[in-house]
């Protein structure tokens, strides 16, 4: 998703990250797909890679969590060092606590630019082990 500079500051990083967490908790993987894209889904149509790789980090190697909806998601907001060769701007890191497992869902939005343009992508999902 393009985004303006302005969109680049902490604050409404940290909002599209939340806006990111309210999709995930409601199963929006369809609107998560459009909004943000994913960066990792490869062959795969992007709501079903997004849907099926958040159930194996619920279900995978012999884990039985879901996520835990009443409990608030931690979300930080990262930086890459300026100029790099690769475009990286911005990383948004989003922890979203679980039941039945001491872990967390991560999900990540990656800030990237290119000739004066942003652009916020879901990157990944992954398990974050030992969050607690």
């Amino acid at each position: 998703m393009k985004i303006t500079y302005d969109q680049t500051y902490q604050t409404p990083l940290a909002e599209f990250g939340a806006e990111l967490v309210r999709m995930i908790k409601a199963c929006a993987y369809t609107e998560i797909s459009a909004r943000f894209g994913y960066a990792v889904a490869y062959d795969r149509p992007p709501p079903d890679a997004i849907e099926s790789d958040i159930g194996y980090c619920l279900g995978g190697e012999g884990r039985s969590a879901t996520i835990a909806m009443a409990a608030e998601a931690r979300i930080f907001v990262k930086y890459f060092k300026q100029p790099n060769d690769c475009g990286l701007f911005g990383l948004v890191e989003c922890f979203l606590p679980l039941d039945r497992d001491t872990g967390a869902l991560l999900a990540e939005l990656i800030v990237t630019t290119h000739q004066d343009e942003f652009h916020v992508c879901l990157e990944d999902v992954s398990y974050a082990a030992n969050f607690i």
